[in-house]
């Protein structure tokens, strides 16, 4: 007898379909749901600064994460519990990625006016 991959058996040999299965009949919170529209396909809506190396999406050192936010050419937010010294920064990735975008689109015309 094949099994369908949709169907599990438990141990009593009874098929049981996916919408009995307690991670499809949960559904998402509207907060949940609302952060996964603001997704860019499969990019992360927040990045944080690698502590060594380069961000994994930009390619950007932490360094230059936070030069660019002190300019003011990208957006970051600082998450820090009231009265904490310490929290963490998020760097918002398509501010990331159209800062990138405007400066490839710079450098492109100051080429093609320069021939």
């Amino acid at each position: 007898m094949s099994q369908n991959s949709a169907d599990t058996r438990s141990n009593g040999g009874t098929i049981v379909g996916p919408e009995t299965t307690p991670a499809v009949r949960r559904k998402l919170s509207t907060t949940a749901a609302d952060l996964m529209a603001e997704r860019d396909g499969l990019l992360p809506v927040w990045v944080r600064a690698p502590k060594a190396g380069t961000e994994f999406y930009s390619g950007q050192t932490r360094a230059t994460l936070y030069s660019w936010a002190a300019q003011g050419f990208i957006r970051s937010v600082s998450i820090r519990p009231k009265g904490q010294v310490k929290g963490i920064r998020c760097f918002l990735l398509s501010s990331i990625l159209d800062f990138i975008a405007k400066a490839e689109a710079s450098a492109n015309a100051e080429a093609e006016g320069g021939k």
